[in-house]
């Protein structure tokens, strides 16, 4: 009964997988916001062009001679997470979900006696994810090198998620001089997060055993919460300088539901010839949620070298402490009587991304923009942590530009974002002793990540 052992051979590493996020999760770069922002890759903190301020720099509001009442920016993406490494013969599925990226809509609210004052309203659409993947295949052979003979196997592998999260903001901002500026933005996020990975694995040995091992891990939790920009502005005749403080989150409310299933059947353990089958599973919900965001500082500055200007922007964002985001109920396994969790968690380290936009004018009414940025994962390597594993350092480039028509102000643009990761350094939920050495068709899969986008946007 030795032989069935191959049947978890494929699946096993999979059932001890905690929740995955296919999206930029520990990614905090991965989005731009307004027309001309987008453009220069979100490298506009230290500068003073329109209402994506609201999310950039508030302080820099006042300084704006005519701020337009409504500005509307749309990125239509094509973001695609591919798996390379699976076993061959194997059958890939990817969801691709082509359609507008996340936005924002801003405008201004004056009141009479406050000139020096200006107040404005936000809503940025800060993340918003679809994936899905997954990797199916058959097989026939030798698995199990201390055994003879070549195993049929059947292996799958899927994961799904499903994020949307939304930032509603109120800014103020005081002009405290002609050319320096201060204010803060109050948003409240509003945050819904679902992702599912699954993994099955089946083996027939040569003397007609069947085993099997099925194994499914998911969470969904949604959660409302407070953070605030603060900015100060300065703009002079050629250069613009710019800092803003980004608050850790206060929780306001949440809830959640966390589950698994670890099913084994027909595999010999410890080699006496009888099967440990095994089952642990729970789903549990009306679970208490928190979800925790850094303190960030962030820095910029603008300045012309001839007829092209520069922009430069700066981020860095704090550690976040390991904390529970799902806090699950501990059960007791079916099977072995050992304790298991169902805990979702979150740790992330320190990160620093930059960015460098310029910015061309061919005519009073044609402006040409260029940009690259970086956008690194703030997974911290070997870490707990099982709601972020997406660990890919992201690279943005765009291009694209600005006309003027009438009083309307359009902008296109085109970019592509690229990544990738290799799965590695997998937390254990169950026990794995006596496992080792059996071969594991997904240890050397790698995600690839990449994106294209069209930018639209206008401003009247």
């Amino acid at each position: 009964m030795r032989t069935p052992r191959a049947a978890l051979l494929a699946g096993l590493s999979l059932l001890v997988l905690p929740p995955w996020a296919l999206g930029q999760d520990s990614n905090y770069w991965t989005n731009q916001y307004g027309s001309r922002a987008t453009l220069l890759g979100g490298a506009v903190i230290g500068s003073v062009l329109d209402l994506s301020g609201t999310y950039y720099n508030p302080g820099g509001l006042a300084l704006i001679e005519k701020p337009r009442t409504l500005l509307a920016a749309n990125v239509f993406q094509y973001p695609r997470v591919t798996l390379a490494g699976t076993p061959p013969g194997s059958v890939p599925w990817y969801r691709y979900n082509p359609g507008p990226a996340p936005t924002l809509l801003a405008g201004t609210i004056r009141f009479r006696g406050l000139r020096r004052h200006l107040f404005a309203y936000s809503y940025v659409a800060r993340q918003r994810v679809n994936l899905g993947v997954s990797s199916s295949a058959t097989g026939h052979q030798d698995v199990l090198p201390d055994l003879p003979g070549p195993e049929d196997f059947v292996t799958q592998f899927k994961l799904d998620e499903k994020l949307s999260e939304s930032w509603f903001g109120l800014s103020w901002s005081y002009k405290i001089s002609p050319h320096v500026g201060v204010g803060i933005t109050q948003y409240v996020a509003v945050r819904s997060h679902r992702a599912t990975a699954e993994a099955l694995a089946e083996a027939l040995s040569g003397g007609g055993r069947l085993a099997v091992a099925i194994g499914e891990r998911q969470y969904w939790y949604m959660h409302v919460r407070a953070l605030w920009k603060v900015g100060l502005a300065c703009a002079f005749r050629d250069v613009t300088v710019g800092l803003t403080l980004t608050s850790p989150s206060l929780a306001i409310y949440g809830r959640g539901t966390s589950g698994l299933d670890s099913t084994l059947a027909g595999l010999d353990t410890d080699g006496d010839g009888v099967a440990d089958d095994r089952l642990t599973a729970e789903y549990q919900d009306h679970l208490p949620v928190t979800y925790q965001t850094p303190f960030s500082v962030a820095a910029g500055i603008s300045f012309p070298i001839r007829k092209v200007r520069f922009y430069g922007g700066t981020e860095w964002f704090g550690r976040v402490r390991p904390y529970r985001v799902v806090k699950g109920r501990p059960f007791t396994s079916q099977s072995t009587g050992e304790a298991v969790s169902l805990d979702v968690t979150q740790e992330l380290k320190a990160v620093l991304n930059w960015g460098a936009g310029l910015e061309w004018s061919y005519s009073p009414r044609f402006k040409g923009y260029a940009s690259y940025t970086t956008d690194y994962s703030a997974r911290k390597p070997g870490t707990l942590t099982n709601i972020a594993l997406t660990d890919w350092d992201i690279r943005h480039l765009i291009t694209g530009g600005e006309f003027m028509i009438k009083k309307v102000s359009l902008t296109v643009g085109i970019g592509y974002s690229f990544g990738g990761r290799r799965i590695g350094g997998r937390p254990e939920i169950l026990a794995r002793s006596g496992f080792d050495g059996i071969w594991d068709p997904f240890a050397s899969l790698k995600f690839r990540y990449n994106c294209y986008k069209l930018v639209v946007g206008f401003a009247i």
